[in-house]
């Protein structure tokens, strides 16, 4: 189960990478490194359980621990065997899903650039139905002025019939 959530993680982190930037080589190539990486750790963990084993082993002949100390070097050699077992088969796992991962990112790019692309005709659409909007509003504004203007004219017009005239003080 631990091994799915690893894999499943460094899944996640190669989208990541695509939606950042990289192309599905560079995903698959760091895919194959990070495989490559575990086998060379699982390697030098073994090794080194084996070299504390001996050590501890070679340090407790001739003694009343020498049977603790053996048994003790014994599980420490084991367990690097173990782990490096482990870490193999998870970098075998992550090599043979790195093919997948490639192109799943590169589908994901692909969706994600037609999804851009249709963001940007539709804001082309909206930008154009706007713009035609604004138009009708300024001419539908423009006749509403006239009218009201002409309506002001005759208005004045018609009182100023009416006005009494003033006198001017020469």
């Amino acid at each position: 189960m631990r091994l799915h959530r690893k894999t499943t993680s460094i899944l996640a982190s190669s989208l990541a990478l695509v939606l950042w930037g990289c192309n599905s080589d560079q995903v698959e190539s760091g895919a194959e490194a990070t495989a490559r990486g575990l086998d060379k750790g699982g390697a030098a963990i073994q090794s080194a359980g084996k070299s504390v084993g001996q050590k501890l082993e070679h340090a407790g002949e001739g003694t009343k621990l020498e049977k603790i100390t053996t048994a003790t070097g014994a599980g420490l050699e084991k367990a690097g065997e173990t782990t490096h077992v482990v870490l193999d088969k998870a970098g075998e796992k992550i090599k043979d899903a790195a093919p997948a991962v490639g192109k799943a990112m590169e589908k994901a790019g692909e969706k994600i650039k037609d999804l851009e692309h249709k963001a940007v005709d539709k804001a082309k659409d909206i930008g154009a139905k706007i713009k035609e909007e604004a138009k009708d509003l300024k001419e539908k504004a423009g006749e509403k002025i006239k009218d009201l203007k002409d309506k002001a004219s005759a208005a004045l017009n018609k009182d100023g019939d009416k006005a009494p005239a003033t006198d001017k003080k020469d």
